[in-house]
């Protein structure tokens, strides 16, 4: 079965590629004096990241403790 975190982290993954071909679509868009194919503005890439690093603490908090799985406790 999968962790529960991990479906969490496709998603901060899959957001965060989002982010990265928008801001690279802006900058090939302005080397080229091309229209922006992927115009997110600054208040529309600060939500992406926002949302993207949501979705990872979330996963990380809901991956369970290895030292829980193995059997072991916190030292």
């Amino acid at each position: 079965m999968r962790p529960p975190g991990r479906t969490f982290h496709a998603l901060a993954a899959l957001l965060m590629a989002a982010y990265v071909a928008a801001v690279l679509a802006g900058k090939i868009a302005t080397t080229t004096g091309a229209a922006n194919p992927l115009p997110l503005g600054d208040v529309g890439e600060f939500l992406v990241v926002l949302a993207s690093i949501v979705f990872f603490v979330t996963g990380i908090l809901m991956t369970p403790d290895r030292a829980d799985s193995k059997g072991g406790g916190p030292r």
